[in-house]
């Protein structure tokens, strides 16, 4: 079986929603745009139904890449003039581009209301697509952390700029502070395997030593001077034949996108909107029209109910507590039997969020949860995965220094997250890396340094070796007799 049929067969056992690949990178002009368009273009040649959204909300570029000049643009939508089907470009292979806002200043951060109306149009053409790429605006805005917490896989774009990976240190670290993440690196304009290998290393050893979380390698993309042509031609390399040098980069990564999928349990894109939303408003919610079949209101009272009705349900004990509780089980009865379970869940969730809000506690048993999902671990791998990650920090905070008060009070921060971002090896080795010291030595001496201790003073040195003459031994056999 081809690893195509192979992807095809296990997504057919998911419900039907596409996968969604976040492309980002924490500084701008690092080919961000170039790989989200020409790795979409490589997953659709393979036949694969696959849209790219233009998340720069901004600044969108995606349709410039591919020659195309759309009419209407994700503003249009936003704004309720249009429906997003009514924006989607035809790309090459099949490929869907939706063309985002460029240069209108009110959509680079998005609203409450424009995250709601993106929500309701998204959930109308997810059942289109088998992958969704979002080409992410650079930098650490609201929206652009937003969509890296609404994705399944979080491709992270680096160079070996040491900009580069400082911004997307900084990047990853203010995204892990609202979620775990499962983060893919792709290097960019490096040489060859061995550049890239070694960036990505420096890259990793740095989040896991700083943020207490891994990153894994995806690949990497030679630097070509076939990619900076593609551009100014509007002509992406994925579109040259299959074998072509510069097109064999994005067939890699293709290939090891198809070796991981997202948790059958990870939420699809738009309910992550209407979950978000609710928990910034838990008493806000506008249904997503006809996309996706709603749970009753579980709480509701009648529509009309006058005092005569009021007076005989106390007489008959069912305005009691007894009573109130009584109506929400049965509705809840009822919701389950006829509503999609997504759909419920994002109810429960908003109506979990009210409860915590209003009695601040949790109305359900964590840890009896916790062991109902641990006894069927392998139906649950994915949430006991994400679970293990988000803990891992917690259980490593009493090592550090005593947290301020806040954190201590459980806003749920990573230990070190306010730490400023590392040097990445180009400052000289930190004291954890630097050369052991010798038996009997009282301390440390990085390799780097100059040990005072052992020849003095600098300019006393210099005087010892300016007073040596012509017969005075190799500086190696000076410091030795030292």
């Amino acid at each position: 079986m081809s690893r195509h049929s192979a992807l095809t067969d296990t997504r057919s056992r998911v419900a039907a929603r596409p996968r969604v690949l976040v492309v980002a990178s924490g500084k701008g002009g690092v080919g961000k745009s170039s790989i989200a368009v020409n790795l979409g273009i490589t997953l659709a040649r393979r036949g694969r139904r696959v849209g790219i959204l233009d998340g720069d909300t901004g600044l969108a570029n995606v349709n410039i890449l591919l020659g195309l000049r759309p009419q209407q643009g994700l503003a249009e939508v936003l704004a309720g003039e249009c429906g997003i089907r009514d924006i989607l470009l035809e790309g090459p292979h099949g490929l869907k581009i939706i063309p985002g806002a460029s240069g209108i200043r009110e959509y680079a951060e998005l609203s409450g209301a424009h995250q709601q109306r993106l929500a309701e149009e998204l959930a109308n053409i997810e059942a289109d697509f088998d992958d969704l790429l979002l080409d992410t605006a650079a930098g650490i805005g609201d929206t652009t952390l937003d969509f890296l917490a609404a994705g399944h896989q979080v491709l992270l774009v680096l160079t070996p700029e040491p900009t580069s990976l400082t911004d997307a240190f900084s990047l990853l670290k203010l995204a892990l502070r609202r979620q775990a993440l499962d983060v893919r690196v792709i290097v960019n304009m490096v040489a060859d395997v061995a550049e890239a290998r070694s960036v990505f290393q420096r890259f990793a050893n740095a989040v896991e030593k700083y943020l207490h979380t891994r990153v894994e390698f995806l690949g990497f993309v030679q630097r070509d001077e076939s990619l900076r042509s593609a551009v100014t031609l509007q002509h992406p390399v994925a579109l040259f034949a299959e074998n072509d040098p510069s097109a064999r980069p994005f067939q890699r990564l293709a290939n090891a996108l198809e070796d991981s999928l997202p948790h059958e349990d990870a939420p699809a894109f738009s309910l992550f909107w209407r979950r978000r939303l609710q928990q910034d408003d838990p008493a806000a919610h506008t249904p997503l029209g006809d996309a996706r079949p709603q749970a009753p209101a579980l709480a509701a009272e009648p529509p009309s109910v006058d005092h005569a009705s009021e007076a005989s349900e106390a007489s008959d004990g069912l305005g009691s507590e007894e009573g109130v509780l009584g109506r929400l089980r049965a509705a809840f009865d009822a919701a389950l039997e006829v509503s999609e379970p997504e759909a419920l869940a994002v109810e429960l969730d908003a109506m979990h969020e009210q409860y915590r809000a209003r009695t601040g506690r949790a109305a359900i048993d964590l840890v009896a949860l916790v062991d109902a999902l641990q006894a069927d671990p392998e139906a649950h791998a994915g949430l006991l995965g994400r679970l293990r990650a988000r803990l891992a920090p917690a259980m490593d905070a009493p090592q550090d220094v005593a947290a301020p008060a806040t954190m201590q009070a459980g806003e749920g921060r990573r230990p070190g997250a306010d730490r400023p971002p590392p040097d990445f090896g180009w400052k000289g080795r930190d004291e954890s890396t630097a050369r052991p010291a010798r038996a009997g030595s009282a301390s440390r001496v990085p390799a780097t340094a100059y040990d005072a201790a052992r020849f003095g003073p600098q300019e006393a040195l210099l005087e010892r070796l300016r007073q040596g003459g012509d017969d005075a031994p190799t500086l190696a056999e000076f410091l030795r007799r030292m």
